[in-house]
């Protein structure tokens, strides 16, 4: 009861203040609202991702309609999905109290925080529905995997490559998390004198193309079959077909690459601290047992738990633990493995030690697209909440075990854990509600209302709520472009956009234009700069193409704020066609 209190809480405090009006989430909405309606996805609008999620939306949309809340609850429910699952192989693998300890911190920093000004980086709301929907198919395969590993049945194998097939039908990170599990737990049977049969592999090589082989049928009805197996395959030939999304200033920063000698020591660095307080939480320990009076023990112990609430409360930056995890994963890999250089005795493996291992290199996986920029905020709700809720759970369910410090140590250390974590917890869940007292805007209406910056903050959300309102007095059969981003406009003006070029370079799309001009174009403001854009349209490339035709075709109708195309104003214009 109090876990979900505690889930309850952190829901009514943040509630409808998790999208960002402009960035991102309008994509969420608008292209299920589209295809619940008849568009067909890579036909007739475009997504770098895989299917699967975008048509899932879409059935939600057909059943209840459209509307932000209903995206919500689905994905609340598979938040909680997600939760039980986590808490459930805690539990497995380290007991009750460490499954206590990774929830809260699962619930209270990772779930529906916000730690940047750009809102979508929860559970509520992602900026794209393959994070949480594959991070739910990667903790399900890791499940059956644990069982697959006991006792690798025909129907288990093909479950497990049905799943697999899920996350290649979704993001190109989910799916390489779930191929390192997948290989981590062939590699323990194999360790064990297990032979990989023919069978075996012809189970899961057909769960594994079952999800794909289904769109391919579903796109066919539509598109040439070559076509429609090509776009079947979006979520991973998006990525080894081009650099357009693994290159580039933006993707730089987000891995770290931008500066990598800086930010691997910075990591190592980080790394080393962490593993320097875990020892001393040991050490500790260990010296407190040794201590023969029991007043002593408790002096000496109160005073160490005090010093390490002291050090989280008022020196650890917290913002910046995402550093360390990677490096602790790592090396938490390596320690949970260590079974597997015994001798292999199949008998004697644990279903406990199967989880960890399993769980150990999800963790590190889902790590791999910022293997150097380490962080629990932006990318992190999804990319280092296994790391981050890993890290409690195994300080208070396995350090004692692995120390054996005795009877003084297995309280104690569970004790300083909590002294150094429950601090952490309390500054980042206030930073974040910090951040949602700012959110008072209403935006939209109905199914669709959300709460934005207020205007004096962040003039966003304001743009966007006057903008869609107006557009939505116009003929539901016009089209609207947005410029450089604002899908939400087009969603909550129920306006759709022109067709989607397959080619995605900047004459293709003026072609496209030109073939089929939108009846309105709006131009909002979206700082562009970490994409190594300073002003949008000032080059060929990065939109002088597209602004100089639509320059010509267009007469402006409405004005908002500063110029839009200035990253350091906010505004926005609504232009009509000649």
């Amino acid at each position: 009861m109090g876990l979900a209190g505690l889930a309850v809480f952190f829901i009514a405090t943040s509630w409808r203040k998790w999208p960002d009006p402009l960035i991102d989430f309008g994509r969420e909405l608008y292209l299920p609202w589209r295809i619940a309606n008849g568009a067909v996805l890579y036909r007739d609008v475009f997504d770098i991702y895989g299917p699967l999620s975008h048509c899932f939306n879409a059935v939600l949309f057909k059943c209840f309609g459209p509307g932000l809340m209903v995206l919500v609850t689905a994905n609340l429910v598979i938040f909680f999905a997600i939760w039980l699952t986590l808490y459930i192989l805690c539990r497995r693998a380290w007991g009750v109290g460490a499954a206590l300890a990774a929830s809260v911190v699962f619930v209270a920093v990772f779930g529906f925080s916000q730690f940047v000004p750009v809102g979508n980086y929860n559970f509520a709301t992602p900026y794209t529905h393959e994070t949480t929907h594959g991070f739910l198919v990667c903790l399900l395969l890791l499940v059956v995997l644990a069982r697959w590993v006991k006792a690798a049945t025909l129907s288990r194998t093909f479950i497990v490559g049905g799943l697999f097939g899920l996350t290649c039908v979704l993001k190109p990170e989910i799916m390489l998390a779930a191929g390192l599990i997948t290989f981590a737990a062939v590699g323990i049977r194999w360790r064990y004198h297990w032979q990989l049969k023919l069978p075996m592999l012809a189970a899961w090589a057909g769960g594994a193309m079952l999800p794909t082989l289904g769109f391919v049928a579903y796109f066919s009805a539509y598109l040439p079959w070559k076509e429609a197996a090509r776009v079947s395959c979006a979520a991973w030939l998006n990525v080894v077909g081009t650099t357009r999304y693994s290159s580039g200033l933006r993707q730089e920063i987000f891995l770290g690459t931008d500066r990598p000698w800086m930010h691997a020591w910075e990591h190592v660095g980080a790394t080393l601290l962490a593993g320097l307080l875990i020892a001393v939480l040991a050490g500790a320990a260990w010296l407190g047992g040794q201590t023969p009076r029991r007043k002593l023990r408790l002096l000496f112990g109160g005073s160490v738990v005090g010093a390490l609430f002291w050090l989280a409360s008022y020196q650890i930056e917290w913002m910046n633990t995402g550093r360390c995890l990677l490096g602790l994963m790592l090396c938490y890999t390596f320690v949970s493995g260590s079974f597997l250089f015994r001798k292999p005795v199949a008998e004697t493996i644990d279903q406990a030690q199967i989880i960890r291992l399993l769980m150990a290199v999800l963790a590190t996986s889902l790590m791999a697209r910022m293997v150097l920029n380490g962080r629990i905020f932006h990318f992190g709700y999804y990319q280092a909440a296994l790391a981050g809720l890993l890290v409690p759970a195994v300080l208070i369910g396995e350090l004692p075990m692995r120390f054996k410090p005795g009877s003084f140590g297995r309280s104690f250390i569970p004790i300083g854990s909590l002294a150094l974590l429950v601090p952490g917890v309390w500054i980042l869940a206030s930073d974040s509600q910090d951040v949602y007292s700012f959110k008072t805007y209403a935006v939209g209406d109905g199914k669709d209302r959300f709460y934005a910056f207020r205007p004096s903050v962040e003039p966003s959300g304001e743009i966007v709520n006057r903008f869609s309102e107006w557009l939505g007095q116009t003929p539901r059969n016009q089209t609207l472009l947005e410029l450089p981003e604002g899908l939400m406009i087009n969603y909550l003006a129920r306006l759709p956009g022109p067709p989607a070029p397959a080619d995605s370079s900047e004459e293709a799309f003026v072609s496209g234009l030109k073939k089929c001009p939108p009846d309105w174009v709006v131009i909002v403001s979206r700082d562009l700069r970490e994409n190594g854009v300073q002003r949008y349209g000032e080059t060929s490339g990065q939109g002088q193409q597209i602004l100089s035709w639509v320059n010509a075709n267009y007469v402006p109708a409405l004005t908002m704020g500063g110029d839009p195309l200035d990253p350091r104003q906010r505004g926005g214009v609504i232009l009509k066609r000649k």
